[in-house]
């Protein structure tokens, strides 16, 4: 599996905890904490996918 993969794997896990969490309890405080992560997340994929568009 490439890391474009893995790290969309990640951020697809990433974000259907951030929404189970938020239909519980829009206030949970952890819910900052998730979105947080999955920013860095989708950052990074980011980051790779200009790398390779520079390389090519």
């Amino acid at each position: 599996m490439s890391e474009i993969d893995e790290l969309n794997k990640q951020i697809e896990t990433k974000r259907k905890e951030m929404y189970a969490v938020y239909e519980k309890n829009p206030n949970d405080p952890n819910l900052l904490k998730i979105s947080q992560s999955l920013d860095k997340l989708l950052n990074q994929l980011d980051q790779i996918l200009k790398q390779s568009s520079k390389s090519t």
